[in-house]
């Protein structure tokens, strides 16, 4: 027998991603610019968030037991050549947890990929493709201390391998220090599930010579409707569609150290996904 906390959908609860849902990197990681040969980017984060309000496939918002999230991650951008770079989007570590369960905990799916600088100069171009491995574990539970009829299913990652395919188009302003960036992505899922296609735009600004101010957009949705009675599982399932706004700061500490701070809320469309104020304060060392 299984009692749940939640008043519905209890295998179809998704939460904000951390770094899907928001590019929080900061204004001098990624977009339409890409590393030179052996020059590198490097930020370890951490991303919050605290709610009770879930929106389900079928589409409105259900209240539930508070639902809260820490994820640690680290990204990373290296130059193989002039117009070739690795990057790396790793969450090296996910939390999840609702009140009287235990936590459900451990490593999440890294992201590996390439991004070509295509076109360089006032409007730089890249694209990409980067795979998703299912290093983390989809079937990690939370359990009621006292009663073990009470669990729900808490995963680290989702089981599938993603393929992301990518591309970023950005300019910077000539008589301002100020830049924007245009993105747009297609998810081809492998575990059964629906793909995916995201776009979005993020507008830059500098003071002082040493803040980035940033203002970010991104919409994630299905390329076709998402089957009802596919399984979902918390933070990584079927039928996922959202759109974020963000903002954000970056300041420079020294000549490679940065700190950064972002702040994301979801709107419009939301589907299998809780929605809140989401935070993220992070550490970057660029070279």
């Amino acid at each position: 027998m299984r009692t749940s906390l939640l008043p519905a959908h209890p295998y179809a609860l998704l939460f904000l991603l951390a770094l899907w849902l928001l590019n929080t990197s900061t204004a001098h990681a990624g977009g339409g610019w890409t590393r030179k040969k052996k020059k590198g980017y490097v930020k370890v984060g951490l991303t919050t968030v605290s709610t009770d309000r879930y929106h389900p496939l079928t589409g409105g918002t259900i209240n539930t037991a508070l639902f809260r999230q820490q994820v640690y991650s680290i990204y990373g951008e290296y130059g193989l050549t002039d117009r070739l770079e690795a990057t790396l989007n790793f969450p090296f570590f996910r939390r999840a947890s609702f009140p009287d369960l235990t936590p459900g905990q451990g490593v999440g799916d890294p992201e590996v990929g390439l991004r070509y600088g295509v076109l360089t100069g006032k409007w730089p171009l890249a694209v990409g493709i980067a795979v998703e491995a299912p290093l983390g574990n989809p079937n990690v539970f939370g359990q009621n201390a006292t009663d073990p009829r009470v669990y729900l299913r808490l995963p680290t990652g989702d089981g599938e391998w993603n393929v992301w395919t990518r591309a970023a188009l950005s300019h910077s302003l000539s008589k301002l220090p100020a830049f924007f960036t245009l993105s747009a992505g297609y998810n081809k899922r492998t575990g059964g599930f629906t793909d995916q296609y995201s776009y979005g735009v993020q507008l830059g600004y500098q003071l002082f010579g040493k803040l980035w101010l940033t203002a970010t957009e991104r919409t994630l949705d299905n390329v076709s409707a998402p089957d009802l009675t596919r399984f979902g599982t918390i933070g990584l399932g079927e039928g996922v569609a959202y759109s974020t706004a963000g903002l954000g700061a970056s300041y420079n500490v020294t000549k490679h150290l940065s700190a950064t701070a972002d702040w994301a809320t979801g709107f419009g469309k939301l589907r299998n996904v809780y929605s809140g104020n989401q935070y993220t304060v992070g550490v970057a060392w660029e070279w």
